[in-house]
């Protein structure tokens, strides 16, 4: 709420403030290789009746992934670590020693290659660091959410919209560079999965987004059984214990 843009408006006090909102963003990296990776998980508000306050949300969610990606990549590497790479010398001359030292060659072996110093990958900017988003965005995959997290735009004019006033949102539009995927996008639409379960509500609105320039899908896990949905009336229950199913990928 320090934009100036957004002070602006009453929209944003009158919908967004008061509604339920939050993030985290894990950054994360190898101390033995330096290699970086951002994990973020995020909740959006639920209510259908509010997909303007859904995008809102959802902007100032991947607004701040960027900065957050961008300030992390400026971090120094981490120092090469020479004291392992003196072990890792000192027990490849020993084993070689107690190599050359066996009276015929069936008990020798040769000894391993020395470990050298790889100096660690340098990030340019944030979107050069691999990045997993996961989240309930309480929205189906034909909303303005959807369409702004994996396009990287959303036009001022989106109906998601309705017609309320979000400072440069719905002056100038939505942009984000940092080149989200859904993991399931493969599928077709009547192939998703069920992320959601309930008596009043079924269908797909949770989400794994992966940055398709470093990051990549091998597998993703299948859906539940529908003979077994057939006999419930909704989540949670006994096997699961949330309305949310969940679901994997590796990567």
């Amino acid at each position: 709420m320090q934009r100036q843009d957004f002070k602006k408006t009453d929209d944003m006090f009158n919908r967004v403030l008061g509604k339920d909102h939050i993030a985290v963003i894990c950054l994360l990296e190898n101390i033995h290789t330096g290699t970086r990776f951002i994990v973020a998980n995020a909740h959006i508000h639920w209510d259908p009746l509010y997909v303007d306050v859904k995008v809102v949300q959802t902007a100032l969610l991947l607004e701040e992934l960027e900065k957050v990606a961008n300030h992390f990549a400026k971090y120094p590497p981490p120092p090469p670590n020479t004291n392992g790479a003196s072990i890792a010398k000192a027990d490849s001359s020993d084993e070689a020693s107690e190599g050359s030292s066996s009276d015929s060659g069936e008990g020798s072996r040769p000894a391993p290659a020395p470990q050298t110093y790889r100096p660690p990958p340098h990030y340019s900017d944030g979107t050069k660091i691999p990045m997993i988003v996961c989240g309930d965005f309480n929205s189906v995959p034909d909303s303005g959410v959807y369409d702004l997290v994996s396009t990287g735009h959303l036009p001022s004019n989106h109906p998601d919209f309705l017609s309320h006033i979000y400072g440069r949102y719905t002056s100038e539009g939505i942009r984000h560079r940092l080149g989200l995927k859904n993991a399931y996008a493969g599928l077709n639409p009547d192939e998703l999965p069920l992320t959601n379960f309930t008596p009043s509500y079924q269908g797909f609105i949770d989400y794994i987004w992966f940055s398709t320039g470093n990051v990549g899908v091998n597998k993703v896990l299948g859906e539940i059984d529908k003979s077994y949905l057939e006999k419930i009336v909704g989540f949670p229950n006994a096997h699961f214990p949330s309305e949310y199913v969940f679901f994997l990928i590796t990567a």
